[in-house]
């Protein structure tokens, strides 16, 4: 899933400095402008130095020219504050990264630059006039500076990508689920999203279109390393695939980035199957949550590209005073699974159908979830270890069945806050630690964060 880190290049300098300070403070950007390539950031257009009102033009006409995630402004020394936002005002629907070189060691003399002067001078005015603005402040030996820069290239990244990301859902929010519910304009006014109801019907008329021998050339191919219960018939297993087929025909023919899709009220009733096969597969390709939960594939699509990973949804089925029980009824991204994924028939309550089942790894993860309040969206994350879960069952469930793909995610401390502010019943996670990208994230599109 790697992806590349573009980022436009500008300068700052005084207009007072002689030539001769000019030439080296110029020595001293070449140097960052290098770092920046050889920590994997392509730099698509150098403009600069911009030292007065005439540079300022020339340099905005230029980085027009290219496409690319987000600016990175570089500070090196004092520049007058007029020729640092009128280059960057043009761009402030773009992350605008402020670079802020620290002093020089020349022998025993320390050479302050006074890059800290023109940062203190425009970081407060550029944030009042909404510029997406992160600083870092440090020269390119260290390695926190380098960390810093690349970690907000990801977050970059993954805001541009919003922009052009379409989710495709089937049917709306299963079970009248309230949390699954979303606000069109704000979505892709304020995260860039757009989204599209398909409906189930259409997808099966997709799906009747497939030939048996098509199915049958998947389920040989795809299954050959799975462990498949001998007492699924061939044509359960088929009529699934067939669904999966088609389904992926849609994606690609609508350019979803990620879909999701009624469960209860959905495939079970029109087709007599659970989705949790068809969307197991296509987890292998984007993200995919249950229940036509909106949010919860904003969620995924923001994880994924901060983290280069395919995420996972889950849901709450317990609290404990030091951790939390939580799982998925049968549709997982093999990814996310330690060992072979196996398919099994089961029943729960009134519903039949074939679930994906395994043991989930385990380790450091981050959980987060996206939420709404009118045209205002919030993020609640979480840093957690998780552990295998101890041997358990949803009620209605066959006690002879394997445990669903699930986890006991440890907060310590912190579990009654976390549970405080559960925003909904899908949460999604990461493995890793990524709360600073997240938050990052959030605060270059005001989302408000809430961290337990």
């Amino acid at each position: 899933m790697g992806v590349e880190l573009r980022t436009g290049f500008v300068s700052f300098m005084a207009p007072a400095y002689t030539q001769e300070t000019v030439e080296f403070l110029k020595k001293i950007v070449g140097h960052a402008e290098e770092t920046l390539k050889t920590i994997g950031i392509e730099v698509s257009v150098t403009a600069g130095p911009v030292i007065d009102l005439l540079d300022v033009d020339d340099a905005v006409s230029k980085m027009k020219t290219r496409e690319f995630d987000f600016i990175t402004a570089l500070i090196p020394s004092w520049a007058e504050p007029p020729m640092i936002v009128n280059t960057l005002m043009p761009f402030f629907d773009k992350p605008i990264l402020m670079w802020v070189l620290s002093s020089i060691q020349q022998g025993d003399v320390l050479i302050a630059p006074a890059g800290a002067a023109a940062m203190s001078a425009v970081m407060h005015t550029l944030k009042t006039m909404g510029a997406k603005l992160k600083v870092v402040y440090g020269n390119p030996e260290s390695s926190s500076v380098r960390d810093g820069i690349l970690r907000f290239a990801r977050v970059a990244s993954a805001v541009n990508r919003l922009l052009n990301s379409r989710i495709g859902i089937f049917g709306y929010a299963d079970m009248g689920s309230y949390t699954a519910g979303f606000d069109q304009t704000s979505l892709r006014s304020k995260i860039g999203v757009e989204v599209e109801d398909y409906e189930v019907h259409r997808l099966l008329l997709e799906a009747d279109e497939i030939r048996d021998e098509e199915a049958d050339g998947f389920i040989d191919e795809q299954f050959k390393d799975w462990i498949i219960d001998e007492s699924i018939a061939k044509g359960d297993l088929r009529k699934a695939v067939k669904v999966y087929l088609a389904l992926k025909r849609i994606i690609d023919k609508r350019r979803f980035n990620a879909v999701s899709m009624k469960c209860v009220y959905g495939l079970p009733i029109y087709y007599g199957i659970t989705p949790c096969i068809p969307l197991s597969l296509t987890g292998i390709h984007i993200p995919v949550v249950c229940e036509s939960d909106v949010l919860g594939l904003v969620t995924e699509l923001i994880m994924d590209f901060i983290s280069g990973q395919r995420s996972v949804y889950l849901e709450f089925y317990d609290i404990f005073d030091d951790r939390i029980l939580m799982g998925v009824c049968g549709m997982i991204p093999r990814s996310a699974l330690e060992n072979t994924p196996r398919i099994y028939k089961y029943a729960w309550g009134k519903l039949t159908g074939l679930m994906v089942v395994g043991s989930m790894k385990t380790g450091k993860v981050t959980l987060a979830r996206l939420t709404s309040v009118g045209d205002q969206y919030k993020m609640h994350i979480a840093l957690g270890e998780a552990v295998k879960p101890r041997t358990w069952h949803e009620i209605g469930w066959q006690l002879e069945a394997p445990v669903y793909p699930s986890l006991e995610i440890i907060l310590g401390d912190r579990t009654r806050k976390f549970m405080e502010n559960i925003l909904a019943q899908h949460y999604h996670l990461v493995y890793g630690d990524y709360t600073n990208e997240l938050i990052d994230l959030c605060r270059l599109l005001r989302i408000e964060v809430i961290l337990t």
